[in-house]
């Protein structure tokens, strides 16, 4: 039953990789691949560029894998996305011998290795080109070789795993180096901490006894000190790159438009979908029940830390869901630190009767929205749900329960995403190979967008009061915003898409949705050609 998981969990990603429109989209993919393909066509190996100058938003680690993997298999979208399905891979590794080195159970460890492939968190991030799908795998990289280094007494496992967190750098900066910190501290603090008769004890043997670690901790910056060498050295515009990367970029979020911390708190639960209930109720189970004394530690110690991370990401105004995805693998192992079993979680009466609640859901959306498949299977999914509740055997209960939560995104990514998709832009815009195309948009993402689905045309941005200037010899206009041209263009067709940004209240959401009215939700994308002038 397994094999049968870990083939149809790689269909999904066969399947998906490929696709421009990703089924869970993150908006900096867009730019990351933009800048992976301009970057090998002007030949800027070394120093990825963006937009003609080098790109100063990320490190160039992701860049160089996506230019690599284009070399070597082609330039699309399934090339460069490769590139977190293996990061992705490693992690499922990962888990599995961490899973099992704590649980002892090589079932319970399938279970978990499994249902932490199925999260949103795997199927969303280890099918795009972004830096999280690494930063999850470096960071679970360095907690697994932490500990086997205490199980085997041997400090070899840290030194590589301080070494490897370098590589963090060159993803996104030093924040990897900032949440293993935020690690060691939880860890070197509940060692220095003890309670005894209701008092306080506070010993600072534990910090002397971890010196070698913290010391060793040093060569993680091995590899962040040569890359910014070369940059302030060997590059004209490294001061500049550095300037921007440091204080314009990353301490800028201090600066933007302050949000709310729910979004924060949120990502905890959005990106542990389908498993949320029965990962908190674990959670739950390990406060309040009693265990042996080394799992507890592990267990306080990892729990602390995913505390310490979330202040961490809650201090800056921006705030997004996403941050707190390098942490997610650690709630699958909450279970096995208290040795509870998978079947005890799933089976709990909250998580049971959630899921017929959420095909429900999933119902009365395919009914609102008129998708006659996703009804069909939603309505099968309720009915099979709670045939499964109602078995006497355990076991059949468990694995039928197990399996319809398991699916759950699945049926969401190819009954409902892939239905309501946007059209796809290549088959609107035929027989524009080597043209040059006017994107007339609020964002140049949008353009960026266009250009990495159109490879063979020379995609410009325009913003709707300057596309004269701008594209003087364009020969079509794709207009995503409204404006207003000149008679020389004619209209040729046209197509409705899904807004990216809504400002609706709730009366107009409720009336669009009880008159089954999409249009509010979308906009018109127009495409014009130039007329010849007589």
């Amino acid at each position: 039953m397994y094999f049968i998981f870990l083939i149809f969990l790689s269909a999904i990603f066969a399947m998906t990789l490929g696709i421009p429109d990703a089924p869970f989209p993150q908006g900096d993919e867009i730019m990351h691949i933009r800048s992976v393909r301009e970057s090998l066509e002007v030949g800027s190996y070394t120093l990825p560029v963006l937009s003609g100058l080098p790109n100063p938003y990320k490190p160039p680690l992701l860049f160089w894998m996506g230019m690599l993997f284009d070399k070597i298999f082609g330039i699309s979208y399934f090339s460069e996305r490769f590139v977190s399905f293996l990061f992705g891979l490693g992690t499922f590794v990962l888990f599995y011998k961490f899973y099992q080195s704590l649980s002892k159970s090589d079932k319970e460890t399938k279970l978990a290795t499994i249902a932490f492939a199925f999260s949103f968190l795997s199927l969303k991030f280890f099918g795009l080109l972004m830096m999280e799908g690494a930063m999850v795998f470096f960071t679970l990289l360095y907690v697994f070789l932490f500990f086997r280094s205490k199980e085997e007494k041997n400090l070899t496992y840290v030194a590589w795993g301080s070494f490897f967190v370098g590589f963090g750098y060159l993803l996104k900066g030093p924040i990897l180096h900032i949440y293993i910190i935020l690690f060691l501290v939880s860890y070197i603090y509940l060692k220095m901490i003890r309670v005894r008769k209701g008092h306080f004890h506070i010993s600072f043997q534990p910090l002397i006894k971890e010196k070698q670690t913290i010391l060793l901790f040093s060569l993680s910056f091995l590899i962040p000190i040569l890359w910014i060498s070369y940059l302030y050295l060997f590059t004209n515009s490294g001061k500049e790159l550095l300037r921007f990367f440091f204080i314009t970029e990353n301490m800028g979020k201090f600066y933007a438009a302050n949000q709310s911390g729910l979004r924060i708190w949120g990502g905890w639960l959005l990106y542990t979908i389908p498993f949320t209930i029965p990962l908190f109720y674990s959670v739950w189970i390990f406060f309040s029940k009693t265990s042996n004394q080394k799992n507890r530690f592990l267990g306080m110690v990892l729990l602390a830390f995913l505390l310490l991370v979330t202040i961490f990401h809650l201090m800056p105004n921006r705030k997004d869901p996403y941050y707190v995805t390098p942490f997610i693998s650690f709630l699958f192992l909450v279970p096995a630190l208290k040795k509870e079993t998978w079947e005890t979680l799933i089976l709990s009466h909250y998580n049971q009767y959630s899921i017929p609640i959420v095909y429900f859901l999933l119902t009365a959306m395919a009914v609102v929205l008129r998708v006659p498949l996703l009804f069909a299977v939603s309505l099968t999914g309720i009915v099979l749900s709670l045939s499964a509740m109602a078995f006497q055997n355990k076991n059949k209960r468990f694995y039928g329960v197990f399996i319809t939560q398991l699916l759950i995104l699945p049926i969401i990514i190819f009954l409902f995403v892939r239905p309501m998709a946007d059209p796809d832009i290549t088959e609107k815009l035929t027989d524009v190979k080597g043209k040059e195309i006017c994107v007339i948009a609020e964002n140049p993402w949008t353009a960026m967008d266009v250009q990495n689905k159109l490879i063979n045309s020379k995609v410009k941005f325009a913003l709707p009061l300057t596309y004269r200037d701008t594209c003087p010899e364009a020969e079509m206009i794709v207009t995503f915003s409204e404006v207003t041209l000149t008679e020389n263009w004619k209209k040729v067709s046209s197509w409705m898409q899904w807004k990216q940004h809504l400002n609706l209240d709730t009366k107009e959401t409720l009336r669009a949705l009880l008159k089954v009215d999409k249009r509010i939700f979308q906009s018109e994308v127009s495409v014009w050609k130039r007329e010849e002038i007589r």
